[in-house]
């Protein structure tokens, strides 16, 4: 994978003792208050690896742990259920729905998840046309899923400034790369560069756990590469960035032998953990319960104390439910569930990939998505 292009020099070397991120807060308090003790639940049936083959590969031939200095960041105040749209509409901002459906108003009830999904590009579709598309089928989104295969572009004209909303965006580069402070200069104006406007929850090498195990990059190198990165969006003073961990809820699970804390880089780096879990009974045709597949990572985000959203999450159809009733019932009923949970927002998997067909093509399954979009 290409780590995109060359950086210009990087910022000088950080004091070796740099003092403790300040949190500051407060949005997190109820949340750790309400801290629950990881239990023994395993989701047998769960599986956050992406449904797609390996993602594009990232090496390092030489290993770095430089941590850089943090800066006191601002109030990071919990998006209530009536925000995620920014002030200025741009050429991708929300469509009106077809058949009407929930506008830029509060959901009823008061709800605080923002529903959302990845955006599915059909051949020779911008992204402002598949999100277009996107919000007339579902409507509309008040977030949106942004993938950059490597550095982050130029936010003026991306994606993610395309969304003109709340976006949960992930980009990467090789982590002994940027622990070493290769990135910092453009990673650094990429930073400055988000609007204060929005609430962009940013994420360095979402799903590491594979590529940790194909010896691409070690777990310590990113653990120091996403210490580096909390400091350079710390420095940039904006209070609406989030550092956002993203990972597989298969890597909670026993059988998968992995061990959590290998990817986690401290509390005083990540403000927010994002998961990515899906359905995967499909390959045993079945429709799982939503507890036993959302629970354990509810329970590791809560022990930790950290608000949590599902970065991807989704089913495919299941063989004998050709018209997508059964997915239908499924995603009603995993509504159901994070209605009560609270999750600050949820990504549909909205594309067709090697590992299955997760698109909402059917109407019943588009329309239960919808139905939970637009609705408390």
């Amino acid at each position: 994978m290409s780590s995109g292009p060359i950086a210009a020099p990087t910022l000088a070397a950080p004091d070796p003792t740099p003092p403790r991120r300040r949190l500051g807060r407060w949005w997190l308090l109820p949340l750790t208050a309400g801290a629950l003790v990881l239990g023994t639940t395993v989701a047998l049936a769960t599986n956050g690896h992406l449904p797609g083959g390996p993602a594009p590969t990232a090496t390092d031939a030489t290993g770095g742990n430089a941590g850089l200095g943090p800066a006191a960041p601002g109030t990071r105040p919990t998006p209530s259920g009536n925000e995620g749209f920014g002030a200025g509409p741009a050429s991708g901002s929300p469509s009106p729905s077809v058949s009407g459906g929930a506008t830029s108003g509060a959901f009823p009830g008061g709800r605080n998840t923002l529903p959302g999904a990845s955006i599915y590009l059909k051949s020779g579709e911008s992204f402002a046309a598949g999100l277009a598309r996107s919000d007339r089928s579902y409507g509309p989104l008040r977030m949106v899923r942004v993938f950059y295969p490597g550095l982050p572009p130029s936010w003026s004209g991306s994606r993610a400034d395309v969304a003109n909303r709340t976006v949960v965006v992930s980009f990467k580069a090789p982590p002994g790369e940027v622990a070493a402070g290769k990135h910092d200069s453009r990673l650094a104006a990429w930073f400055r560069s988000v609007p204060r406007d929005l609430d962009v929850y940013w994420s360095y090498f979402h799903e590491p756990e594979d590529d940790v195990e194909r010896g691409s990059y070690t777990a310590a190198q990113y653990r120091a590469a996403w210490k580096r990165l909390a400091g350079l969006a710390d420095r940039a003073g904006n209070a609406r960035l989030r550092s956002t961990l993203i990972l597989m809820c298969w890597t909670l699970n026993p059988n998968s032998r992995r061990t959590f804390e290998d990817y986690w880089p401290g509390g005083d780096a990540i403000d927010v953990l994002g998961w990515d879990c899906y359905n995967s009974g499909g390959k045993y045709d079945r429709y799982t319960d939503p507890a036993q597949v959302f629970t354990p990572m509810i329970n590791k985000s809560k022990a930790l104390g950290k608000p949590w959203g599902l970065a991807e999450t989704g089913s495919v159809r299941i063989a004998g439910d050709s018209s997508g009733t059964g997915r239908a019932a499924w995603i009603r009923s995993m509504s159901r569930y994070l209605d009560g949970q609270r999750p600050l927002w949820v990504a549909y998997y909205d594309y067709e990939v090697a590992g299955g067909d997760f698109r909402l093509t059917d109407a019943p399954s588009r329309e239960a998505w919808r139905a939970w979009c637009a609705a408390s």
